[in-house]
């Protein structure tokens, strides 16, 4: 069989520019060349493209390789955007690849933006019924203005009390978030979030553990058949009094991972279960990271954090191990990604080229026609028995969606998130 073309790409503008470069650096170590050959698409900070060879590391791309000036030379089998934060993994990129037709892997335009932007996913998640900590939004004018911003305190610690998280609505890696004890951190806290993105999220902070799980699967179960992989859930261990900011992350090496979490059987099953489910709610394909935080002293008390549709790739990231611990190996990993990406992506061809038929005329569906008026008219003189609605009559309502069992009923969080 002739190797599939397989368009690596990496960098870009955001903060994680490096953490993308490292995932790419480790897959194309890992690509089966027999299956694939490997083409690299290289972003710098500036947002200028280069391409490379296959022979290039993903720093000399990025530094020294071949501009871009037509899209035409992005063509390839599958694409695999490494890309992280805004201007990648928010459905923009996403959207390009739509555009010009290659078939990617991951979540399409909706669901990257959607997962991206922290206030919009946790509305799509209330309503299905996902389990998260108490919350509210606030616009950067609000946070500008003195007034509006004293104001946002007291609801702050109205509704949530201390402590509170400040994030910026569409970051990644935990850049722009704060913590805040007291009034005086929360402005500052506000302000700073502010600075990163127009919607800001204000949370109740909660003692709890960082629970993650992977989903590796499409929406619609294809798999091969063998529908989706969920993990079991991994733990981020952290010293007491540290909490998992982008230091913590990717500069002072102190996050331990466990895999699997220390967690009762009921937990287990009922976190996996809160991952698929949200993977479905907000329509993700591909891969997903799931995040949850646990309470310490209440394992019942389960709070879904984000879902991340292009987590780290390393070998060593959290997405990768957990596959690895339910049995499918970093290079096996990489294989089914890009047959989900090209399955997913003929489906969706298929959906869009097949134009609906039924019940239109032989002579106006040759002719490429909607139906003439006169035949509604036509229909409605013969249909006496049936009274016409009026223009502005009500529809009738559509049947409710079977929906999938709810959770039991949570305890608010009443205490700090103090990871260990």
């Amino acid at each position: 069989m002739q190797p599939r073309s397989l368009l690596i790409v990496f960098g870009g503008r955001s903060s994680e520019h490096q953490v993308s470069l490292r995932s790419a650096e480790e897959v194309l170590a890992a690509v089966d060349r027999e299956r694939f050959t490997p083409r690299l698409l290289g972003i710098d900070r500036a947002g200028t493209w280069h391409q490379g060879d296959a022979d290039m590391v993903p720093s000399e791309v990025v530094a020294r390789g071949l501009p871009i000036t037509d899209l035409h030379q992005l063509r390839a089998d599958v694409a695999f955007p490494l890309l992280h934060g805004p201007w990648g993994e928010d459905g923009t990129f996403q959207g390009l690849l739509e555009t010009i037709g290659i078939p990617y892997v991951g979540s399409g335009v909706l669901a990257s933006a959607l997962c991206m932007d922290k206030a919009q996913s946790k509305h799509i998640l209330a309503a299905h019924d996902i389990p998260q900590v108490p919350w509210f939004r606030c616009g950067r004018g609000e946070v500008s203005e003195r007034r509006a911003c004293e104001a946002l305190g007291d609801r702050a610690e109205r509704e949530l009390g201390y402590p509170v998280f400040v994030k910026p609505a569409n970051q990644g890696s935990s850049v722009g978030i704060g913590r805040a004890e007291c009034r005086e951190q929360l402005l500052h806290a506000l302000a700073t979030a502010a600075r990163y993105d127009e919607v800001v999220v204000v949370e109740r902070g909660v003692r709890a553990r960082e629970i993650e799980v992977a989903v590796l699967g499409n929406s619609d179960t294809a798999r091969g058949g063998r529908g989706r992989l969920i993990s079991a859930p991994g733990e981020i261990g952290l010293p007491e009094g540290i909490w998992y900011d982008y230091a913590a992350k990717y500069e002072n090496d102190v996050a331990r991972l466990h895999i699997p979490a220390g967690l009762s059987p009921q937990t287990t099953s009922r976190i996996r279960s809160l991952a698929e489910r949200a993977f479905l709610a907000c329509g993700c394909s591909g891969l997903a990271r799931v995040d949850f935080l646990v309470e310490r002293e209440n394992e019942n008390g389960i709070y879904l954090n984000e879902i991340n549709t292009m987590p780290g790739f390393t070998t060593v990231s959290m997405y990768p191990k957990l596959i690895q611990h339910a049995g499918v190996a970093y290079t096996d990993l990489i294989v089914q990604l890009c047959d989900l990406a090209m399955a997913r992506h003929a489906s969706r061809g298929a959906n869009l080229n097949t134009p609906d038929t039924r019940g239109t005329p032989d002579r106006l569906r040759n002719e490429g026609c909607d139906p003439e008026p006169s035949r509604a008219a036509a229909v409605r003189a013969t249909s006496g028995s049936r009274p016409e609605r009026g223009p502005t009559a009500e529809p009738e309502p559509e049947p409710e969606p079977t929906a999938e069992p709810e959770p039991t009923a949570e305890p608010e969080p009443t205490a700090e998130l103090e990871p260990e």
